[in-house]
């Protein structure tokens, strides 16, 4: 669908969930790179229109009943389940009392490696983009990335660059920078029955955010990662939820640097960069042991394909110790609410 043809049909108001599914149902039969590219097009300029940027300033929806607590995890541990077991009552209750929820054997072992070389695509293609652009040559970038790495059309070669080097620095490239990968991202999604789970969640219909769902390969952390809140990026008034997916074993008893989280349920965002803190929007390990000191912090072992949600209050930090001596690959994907989605994050129609 051209982006004219879009823009027309956003003017009639037309049901954009719907040209959306239309859409992704053509690149899924076609498996042609162009009817992917537009299709992420499509689904990253109808996300801007949602409530024309006054998503989360409405009211908090009524407050359901509290849900009972199903798991008893020990010191320094979360609660867990199989994918056979992901259900809404497993997770609400979970992050209701627990502020996070592992689930185990989400992606199978060939799932895993799929995506993790689809990553080795994309950062191969996103250096190839790069390259390119320095050279001037608009034909050999939209050739050899083969719609593996393909900005959106709107900003020049070089402000993309730039607007994309910190999440370079980090091992991390955003989903939607990779037409071929974010496709089949979403569409294991919808296999997992991802789309119903977050429904009954926020008892809205979902979307993904633009800047913050990545796809990642960290390497080992020469020094100890600061502490943080996503929430401290973004406004506090919105629903949400991150599926983190690790695509190597990592965590405790391995090589690859897993991540450390707060084993609970937090309800507001800890006033950060102080006490030492490296960056304006971190939390010090000062700070942690000041507020958290008789808790056992958790570092969970995932394997390939294991994942955890938690939300934008969850406290967390990338593990490091010198036993870490592998890279990580991961894949990162905030969820929100249509109506309660952070305002200076640019929803994805799903």
């Amino acid at each position: 669908m051209a982006l004219d043809l879009m823009n027309n049909l956003v003017s009639k108001n037309e049901d954009l969930v719907a040209q959306v599914a239309k859409s992704a149902a053509i690149a899924r039969g076609s498996g042609q790179i162009g009817d992917m590219v537009r299709l992420r097009d499509l689904r990253v300029q109808s996300g801007k229109l949602l409530d024309e940027g006054k998503a989360g300033s409405q009211a908090w929806r009524p407050q359901r009943e509290t849900p009972p607590d199903l798991f008893t995890p020990g010191p320094g541990e979360l609660p867990e389940v199989d994918l056979r077991d992901l259900s809404d009552a497993t997770l609400r209750s979970a992050m209701h009392h627990h502020g996070a929820l592992i689930i185990r054997n989400l992606f199978s072992p060939q799932v895993a490696e799929a995506f993790r070389l689809g990553i080795d695509k994309v950062r191969d293609a996103a250096a190839a983009h790069v390259a390119a652009d320095e050279a001037g040559d608009a034909m050999e970038r939209s050739t050899i990335s083969k719609g593996y790495f393909m900005p959106l059309g709107s900003a020049s070669g070089k402000t993309r660059v730039k607007a994309h080097s910190f999440l370079g620095k980090s091992g991390a490239i955003e989903t939607f920078l990779s037409p071929i990968v974010s496709q089949q991202l979403l569409d294991r999604f919808e296999i997992l029955g991802l789309r119903r789970l977050l429904q009954n969640y926020f008892g809205d219909e979902p979307c993904v955010s633009y800047q913050k769902s990545v796809l990642r390969r960290a390497e080992p952390l020469e020094f100890p990662s600061e502490w943080h809140q996503d929430g401290a990026f973004m406004n506090q008034g919105i629903q949400s939820l991150n599926l983190w997916v690790s695509l190597t074993d990592c965590g405790a008893g391995t090589e690859s640097p897993g991540m450390d989280l707060v084993p609970q349920r937090l309800e507001e965002i800890i006033p950060p960069g102080t006490n030492g803190a490296v960056f304006n929007w971190s939390i010090s390990g000062k700070t942690v042991a000041e507020k958290f000191g008789d808790v056992q912090i958790a570092r969970p072992y995932f394997a390939a394909g294991d994942g955890v949600f938690f939300d934008h209050f969850n406290l967390h930090a990338t593990s490091s110790d010198p036993s870490f001596t592998q890279p990580r690959y991961a894949i990162e994907s905030w969820f929100f609410s249509k109506s309660r989605c952070a305002v200076n994050q640019v929803p994805v129609y799903w």
